[in-house]
Formats: structure tokens, C-alpha cells, sequence
């Protein structure tokens, strides 16, 4: 057994510090608001997809999905089943739309589309949510940081703090994705270095591995039954985790401002195929490192741990070979800080976009507001150290930031499917849709013992209904609210489309031919959906 060694220190202070030279290096860069926050629409897309993979997982993944394998197994696995079915649904529809609108944060479109009110509580709620969230993903470095100092994870929270906040106002969404796909690498030649020593490590291997899982029932995911109170049955993770990450990759600004830094609406798409092909293998590996660690400490012993989250940080401590440790170890960090970044980055963004210049300074320099982004970039490192302190108390890292956000982002799925796809639906309706869909949640989680991953399908159809209903009753939103707002488009507004494209230049017959190519990628992502239940059918059955 070996410890952190000086050594890996040393690779572990040399990686971060590279790192934090990198969005150093692109902060320099930028000039404006749209530097900071889009980077130019500039970035290619198999680096905005593993990014987005990045964002969602990163070092939440890395302690917190093997504590999950640990203690139920593949079970969980069933919550990210849906993610090739979410991907196909917001390639098909929400992302393109978005990307054509040009705006800096999803909800500058809702003003547009319905008003002010509606945009200040969208991005209120969003500034809530993922402040919290964000919360969660600094007490997991901090936590990996005492488990290897032996420091009181208090301490390590503010130091990790202080770094992540410096390094954040440093880089800009450039920095983000880059560096994210430098972590995603790292991360997973961790994982794949962790399960190959400890096959080596079990007496039997491969084939006592897997039979040992099978006896045990740790390779179960699917479950069917039609109880809604099985935290994770097939029907809660398809149905409910479906308008969880359509939810969270169609309507969180940390998510949306990485597809509108892309090239093209169809390389936006290509990141979304590349996340949603991608994102089930990732979580299946993780998961199958805690099914391994149990049956591991069946030989080695109980780990002695106090908390789920403590134990992939340990194993890698003590287990890995030297060098190895710190190399993966500073990977998690330096994941977690590009998770931090962008996160920070996009609460800065809609701080700035949708309240500061909105409400504050309307008519102020880029270099002023590239100014204030940094300062809102340090109050919310503040805010989400603050929450950090609480988020020991709520299990599993990974699974607090899905609960955390799924008071928030039916309401928030509900009111933008409201205003994409309806034309009779106002502000007034779309606001007591947001509010009536929170409510619900709320209601829901208080009252009965349906499993959470239904909240986001509860907050998203309670939010429409209301929309729909109240709007019928108050007036009927002016032509300018709709009028190339909507999925929808008139003989009207389709002719002056056209006319506006061809006065620019814009070959319509091209873009056309590039949408009819990209039109059966949400097809494809449904097939690999079926494929997946299919494995884990087998798997579950071996």
C-alpha cells in the first residue's frame, strides 16, 4: 500500500498550476463580453461536445459515481439511460433555434419572446439553482484534497475556493473548453488504470469479478416495476430523467453557452451527438468501479470509510502506483476547476446580460462590463463556498446536484417549450406557468414518496398546463412576440426569411442540403438508446 508521495505532489502541483496557465493564456485574449462568454462562436465541435461531458461529470463523476456502484450497483445507471433520447430531442428542436436567435443567454430569448418578468425569473431561478449546484462541485475537490492532506474539509473548501475563483476570473469560455478536454482525457486514463489494478488485485480476475457481481445483484439496472415510489425503475429514469437532461442541457446557461460557441447550427449538433453517444459509456465505467471496489474490499478488507464520496479518492491514494496517484488526483482538481469555470462563467454571464445591463448600466463600455463579469465571477465563487459547508450533508456528490436542480428545471423546460413551440401562450401565462410548476415539485416532494427523478416531469407538464390555461383567459400575445419566435413560421415570415438570406449572400440551397443531412441524427441516437437497454438487458441477465 502507498501513500502521496513528494513526487506526486510534484505532479499534482505542476498539473494544476498548468492548467491555471492555460485560461491565464486565453484570458489575455479577450476583449469583450462576447470573448469572455462565447468565445468568438469560434470553438470546433468534438471540443464543445466533450466540454459539455466534462461540465455534467468531471470530478462529480469521479467520487461520486463509484460511490454509487459501491452501494446499489449499476442501479443508478438507469438515470442516464435517457441522455441519447434528451440529445435527440433538443438536436431536433430547442439548440438550433437557440443558436439562430444570437443571443448571449437563453433567457434574453424569453423577453423577446414573451417579457421582461418572465426573463427576470428564469434567469433568477437559474442563478439559484446552479449557484447551489455549484456549491456541490466545490466540496468535491475539497473533499479528495482532505482525504489526501488529512486537512478538515473545511479548510480545503475555502483554499479550493480561492484557487478555482482565481483561476475563473483568469479564463473565459475558452479556457473552459479547453482545458475540459485536457481533464476528460486525464480522467479517464484514471478510471481505466483503476479497473485494470484491481482486476489484477482480485483473486480469479475478470471471471470472479463478474460472477461475484452477478451473485450479488450489482449488475442489475432495470428495474419495472410501475411503483412510483422506486427511486429508480426503468419508467422514473426513462420517462422522468428524460425531462431531467433535456431540462438541463436545453435550459441551463451553462450548457446552452457552450453550443452557441460553435461554428455552425450543425457542428452545435455534432457536440450534442458526440455528448449523447459518449456520456452512457463514461457513467457505466464509473459505476463499474465501485461494483469492482466492493468486491475488491471483500479480500482487502473493510475500506473504513465514513462517507461514500471518500472512497475512489482513497483507493486511488493508497492503491495506485506512485506518480499514477498524483497524476490522477491533480486530474480530478483540475476537472473540477474547469466544472468550476464554467459554472462561474455562466452565472457571471447572466448576472451581467440579464440584470446588470439590463437593469443597472444599459449603455456602458465592453471593457466595463468585461470588468463587472470578473467581479459577478468572484460573488458567486463566494456563494457557492458558502453552500459548500451543507453539501457533505446530502449523499452522494453527483446525486445532490440532479436533486438540487430538479426543483428548478421542469418549470424552467416547461416555460421554453411554451415559448418555442406555442403562439397563443403570453408572458402572463408563461410567468404563472414558472411559478404554478415550482409549486408543484414542491407539492409533490412534501406530500407523497414518488421518486425525484419524476420532479422535472412534474415542474415541466404543470408549468405548460398553467401556460396554456391562463393564457387563454388574458390577451393574446402582440405579432412581435411571435413573429420568428416560434418553431412555427407563416408564408410571411418564411418569404422575408429567405429574402433576407439571399440579400446576404447566404445560399438557402446549402443550409438546406446541411439540414437534411443532420435530420436523421436524432433517429440514430434513438436506435443507440434501444441498444443500450438491450446491453444492460444482457448484462443484467448474465
Amino acid at each position: 500500500m502507498s501513500s502521496f508521495t513528494v513526487i506526486d505532489y510534484i505532479i499534482f502541483i505542476v498539473y494544476v498550476l498548468g492548467t491555471a496557465a492555460i485560461g491565464a493564456m486565453f484570458g489575455k485574449k479577450q476583449k469583450s463580453t462576447k470573448d469572455y462568454f462565447l468565445g468568438g462562436r469560434s470553438i470546433p465541435w468534438w471540443a464543445i461536445g466533450l466540454s459539455v461531458m466534462a461540465t455534467q461529470a468531471s470530478a462529480i463523476t469521479f467520487i461520486g459515481a463509484p460511490g454509487w456502484g459501491y452501494e446499489g450497483g449499476l442501479t443508478r445507471m438507469i438515470t442516464f439511460v435517457n441522455v441519447p433520447l434528451a440529445m435527440a430531442f433538443l438536436i431536433a428542436t430547442i439548440v438550433p433555434f437557440f443558436y439562430k436567435t444570437e443571443v448571449y443567454t437563453a433567457y434574453e430569448y424569453l423577453e423577446r419572446r414573451f417579457d421582461v418578468k418572465t426573463r427576470t425569473l428564469t434567469a433568477a431561478l437559474f442563478l439559484i439553482a446552479r449557484g447551489l449546484a455549484t456549491g456541490v462541485v466545490l466540496y468535491a475537490p475539497a473533499l479528495v484534497l482532505s482525504v489526501v492532506t488529512g486537512m478538515d474539509v473545511s479548510i480545503t473548501i475555502i483554499l479550493m475556493a480561492v484557487i478555482a475563483v482565481s483561476y475563473t476570473v483568469l479564463g473565459g469560455i475558452s479556457a473552459v473548453i479547453w482545458t475540459d478536454v485536457i481533464q476528460m482525457f486525464v480522467l479517464w486514463i484514471g478510471a481505466g488504470l483503476s479497473v485494470f489494478i484491481i482486476f489484477q488485485d482480485v483473486p480469479g480476475g475478470w471471471t470472479e469479478v463478474m460472477n461475484t457481481a452477478s451473485q450479488t445483484g450489482m449488475l442489475n439496472s432495470i428495474d419495472f416495476s410501475f411503483d412510483l415510489s422506486v427511486e429508480y425503475s426503468i419508467w422514473a429514469g426513462v420517462i422522468g430523467g428524460f425531462f431531467l437532461h433535456a431540462a438541463y442541457f436545453g435550459t441551463d446557461q451553462s450548457q446552452i453557452q457552450r453550443v452557441l460557441t460553435s461554428k455552425s447550427i450543425r457542428e452545435s449538433k455534432l457536440s450534442l451527438v458526440l455528448s449523447g453517444v459518449l456520456m452512457i459509456p463514461q457513467m457505466l465505467l464509473f459505476l463499474l468501479i465501485g461494483v469492482l471496489l466492493y468486491i475488491y474490499y471483500q479480500y482487502a478488507g473493510d475500506p473504513n470509510i465514513n462517507n461514500l464520496n471518500e472512497l475512489f479518492p482513497r483507493f486511488v491514494v493508497n492503491e495506485l502506483p506512485i506518480g499514477i496517484s498524483g497524476l490522477i488526483i491533480a486530474g480530478v482538481f483540475a476537472a473540477a476547476m474547469s466544472s468550476l469555470d464554467s459554472a462561474l462563467n455562466s452565472l457571471s454571464a447572466v448576472t451581467i446580460r440579464d440584470f446588470y445591463s439590463k437593469f443597472y448600466r444599459k449603455n456602458a463600455s465592453e471593457e466595463h462590463y468585461l470588468k463587472a463579469s470578473r467581479y459577478a465571477t468572484v460573488f458567486w465563487g463566494i456563494y457557492a463556498t458558502i453552500f459548500a459547508f451543507f453539501a457533505g450533508n446530502l449523499g452522494p456528490v453527483i446525486e445532490a446536484v440532479n436533486k438540487v436542480g430538479s426543483y428548478f428545471y421542469g418549470a424552467l423546460l416547461g416555460v421554453f417549450i411554451l415559448a418555442i413551440f406555442t403562439r397563443r401562450v403570453n408572458g402572463t401565462g408563461a410567468f404563472i406557468g414558472v411559478i404554478a410548476g415550482m409549486a408543484s415539485v414542491w407539492a409533490v416532494t412534501a406530500f407523497t414518496e414518488v421518486s425525484w427523478l419524476y420532479n422535472n416531469l412534474v415542474g415541466a407538464v404543470v408549468a405548460i398546463g398553467f401556460g396554456i390555461l391562463v393564457s387563454r383567459f388574458t390577451e393574446a400575445p402582440a405579432s412581435e412576440k411571435v413573429e420568428g419566435l416560434t418553431i412555427h413560421r407563416n408564408d410571411a415570415e418564411l418569404q422575408e426569411s429567405l429574402s433576407a438570406r439571399a440579400e446576404a449572400a447566404v445560399s438557402v440551397e446549402d443550409e438546406s442540403l446541411i439540414e437534411k443531412k443532420t435530420k436523421k441524427w436524432p433517429l440514430y441516437l434513438v436506435l443507440y438508446f434501444f441498444g443500450v437497454i438491450a446491453f444492460l438487458l444482457w448484462l443484467q441477465n448474465m
